[in-house]
């Protein structure tokens, strides 16, 4: 199984999504937040840092508290959500071809997909394992596809408060 974790702004709402997915990309868990609108006081007292805090620190955190499955892998396309937990990779595709895993700077890797490669970022450097799974998943479905759903469904879920 894998995890996709996103968060999004949404007409001024902040709301967050995980979809879990089998080896075949069928959910098999989906957990959403309810749309935050931040304060006025909020945004004066966070500042700049007001999106990192709710993406990172309430909408992805209390998301990873409430899975129920377990996946080996999370990848996410919102680069704050890295520092959430190790488990969780920003993920990216590249326009560079590569036919092995290859590291490219710390935590940072790419890993083939689909004739090109994917890029993946790290909190910390993944074992040979999760990173033998990622380049395993992305051989038998679409990587970045589940992400397209997910942005449809917090959309959805956004549009309908």
């Amino acid at each position: 199984m894998i995890g996709y974790l996103s968060v999004k702004k949404i007409d001024g709402k902040h709301v967050g999504g995980i979809l879990v997915v089998d080896k075949r990309g069928i959910p098999v868990e989906f957990k959403y937040t309810d749309p935050v609108v931040p304060t006025e006081l909020q945004k004066i007292l966070y500042g700049s840092s007001l999106e990192t805090y709710l993406h990172a620190d309430i909408i992805a955190t209390s998301l990873l508290g409430k899975l129920e499955n377990n996946p080996i892998v999370i990848l996410t396309d919102h680069p704050d959500l890295v520092e959430v937990n190790k488990r969780v990779f920003l993920v990216s595709e590249s326009t560079e071809r590569v036919e092995n895993t290859k590291e490219i700077g710390e935590g940072e890797y790419l890993i083939p997909f689909q004739g090109r490669a994917i890029r993946i970022v790290s909190k910390e450097k993944p074992s040979q394992e999760v990173l033998e799974k990622i380049k395993e998943i992305s051989e038998e479905l679409d990587i970045m596809e589940p992400f397209e759903r997910l942005d449809r469904a917090l959309r959805y879920v956004c549009s309908s408060t």
